[in-house]
């Protein structure tokens, strides 16, 4: 098993204590309705237990995956699965795996996989703090401008201590303007975005993602992942819920006509936020039990962020005299940004590119895969097109060169919000398999999460051999679940696997425990031990 980098574990294991939290904390369907997270979704009908998995023989993978596919709970549903040797390519078992799937975060391993080979681990970028002058008495003539270049770091995630909630980056900026002597600020603060011409939203992400967390718009200026969390306790029997949220700015405006009910078993409790304003309205009556943590995402990212830097800036003392303001790429067009005019008296550098590709797979974060997307674009793609466009078409392309059938593919998006992506369970296993010669392996392994130990697969497959052994991204949508990574047999052979199920419907639940079987059933394998391949010739790498 690679070991990881020093760096890395002490980075990014501050990042996985924070952001495992929020993942687990935040599920998608519990949002939709804002009901608590820990509360469990009705159940329509009993379900029969599926029978267990035995131990499997030399040739019963293609056995195993049949049986799944024949379960009565999946009978409407479309399943998709590919199981290959890593080394030698031999297919052990295939239903479907040439066909089209809607992956849903399975499409992080592609996106992923092509920043750590087009990018590098050690990629980083700059935020920086310009301002025109700034006189002997600390006075700056104009506007302070913070430019934002793609970093989805300035948050809380990599602090040291879980419990703290301070933006520490956009924070250490604001004590670098008070050092570099500035004390009154006569125009605006300047969020400016112009870094990447995109859209703030994925191409086929759904409206009612939107309002949540794992739908926040994305911006080359991004502070918070782009949410608030909302804490929400119920009080007395009749009374309005209690509800506070990090991080705490008047950006935000709490419309609170929630009630706490009288009885447990009502909870209607429900929050909206408009797709063009920051007004979050809490409705319905929350039940006494029924305390809960939510995710909402803000609109307008850099306007946010330039308000909290504005906010900070005032609590150091500093005078602003204007107001907040927005500057994107078709702004820059009219009104280029001159930095050789201007003076840059902050600036921080984000973590390297290894920590942002670990956030990422580890808990599925959208707007890390996002960002990296449009990072890609930047980079390697046609400078006519939008930065996201553009990043589609150069994972399709480091695709092409790992060996996965392009033609069957459609990337639309970054992190796999989108129900336009199209993906083969083929694509994904010789995505694996490539990656596994590719300079970067090792952070890419690492990233993953373990099964029954860490990220979104923390809870899962615990007390099996595919524990502490299977390491696989998943992925869900409202009727998809999917896993797709590598899984060590018991007879030490290494398998690379894809497994995907759409419409599901009402039966997800039963799409998720067939993929931890074939978890289960891949790591008892006990068929014979792979041939030794041939000699290759290293692939080089560009």
């Amino acid at each position: 098993m690679p070991n990881q980098a020093p760096w890395l574990r002490i980075v990014v294991g501050l990042a996985l204590a924070v952001g495992s939290g929020l993942a687990a904390g935040f599920p998608a369907e519990a949002q939709r309705s804002g009901r608590a997270p820990a509360r469990p979704a009705p159940q329509r009908a009993a379900q029969p237990k599926p029978p267990p998995i035995p131990v499997v023989g030399a040739s019963s993978l293609q056995a195993v995956v049949e049986r799944l596919s024949a379960r009565p709970a999946l009978q409407g549903a479309r399943l998709g699965v590919r199981i290959e040797d890593a080394e030698t390519g031999e297919v052990l078992a295939d239903v479907a795996g040439e066909k089209r799937f809607l992956p849903a975060s399975n499409m992080k391993l592609l996106t992923t996989a092509a920043a750590l080979d087009v990018l590098g681990p050690d990629f980083r970028v700059r935020t920086s703090v310009y301002v025109p002058a700034l006189d002997g008495n600390g006075t700056v003539p104009g506007d302070l401008i913070l430019v934002g270049r793609g970093d989805p770091t300035l948050s809380d995630r990599y602090n040291s201590d879980k419990k703290d909630t301070r933006l520490t980056p956009l924070e250490t900026l604001a004590d670098q303007v008070v050092a570099a002597g500035v004390k009154d600020i006569t125009g605006d603060i300047v969020g400016d975005e112009s870094y990447f011409r995109a859209a703030p939203l994925g191409d086929g992400w759904g409206w009612d993602d939107l309002q949540w967390y794992y739908g926040a718009e994305v911006s080359a200026l991004s502070a918070a992942d782009n949410h608030v969390t909302l804490t929400v306790a119920p009080t007395r029997p009749g009374e309005k819920v209690a509800v506070t949220f990090t991080p705490a700015t008047n950006y935000v405006t709490i419309r609170n006509e929630a009630v706490t009910s009288a009885g447990k078993e009502t909870d209607t409790f429900g929050i909206h936020r408009g797709l063009a304003d920051n007004v979050i309205e809490l409705y319905g009556a929350l039940p006494p039990n029924g305390g809960r943590e939510l995710g909402v995402a803000i609109h307008d990212p850099a306007r946010f962020t330039a308000h909290l830097f504005r906010e900070m800036l005032t609590r150091r003392g500093v005078v602003v005299r204007g107001g907040v303001r927005r500057a994107d790429a078709n702004f820059r067009q009219r009104q280029p940004l001159a930095t050789e005019t201007l003076k840059e008296i902050a600036s921080i550098e984000s973590p390297p590119l290894a920590a942002w590709v670990r956030t990422t797979n580890k808990i599925s974060s959208n707007l890390f895969a996002e960002m990296l997307l449009r990072h890609l674009g930047k980079a390697r793609g046609a400078s006519d097109k939008d930065t996201d466009a553009a990043g589609c078409e150069v994972v399709a392309e480091f695709l092409s060169r790992a060996g996965a059938p392009v033609a069957e593919l459609k990337v639309r998006d970054g992190s796999g919000l989108s129900r336009l992506d199209n993906v083969t369970p083929a694509a994904l296993t010789a995505l694996l398999r490539y990656m596994r010669k590719h300079p970067a392996w090792e952070v890419f392994y690492d990233s993953l999460p373990i099964a029954g130990q860490d990220g979104t697969l923390r809870h899962r497959m615990k007390g099996t051999r595919a524990a502490e052994n299977l390491r696989a991204k998943t992925g869900t949508l409202d009727d998809v679940s999917a896993l797709a990574g590598y899984v060590t047999a018991a007879n030490g052979r290494v398998l690379v696997f894809s497994f995907v199920a759409n419409y599901l419907n009402t039966a997800r639940t039963a799409g998720v425990t067939a993929g931890d079987d074939l978890g289960q059933a891949m790591a008892e394998y006990t068929g014979a031990a792979a041939p030794k391949p041939a000699a290759e010739t290293p692939t080089e790498q560009p």
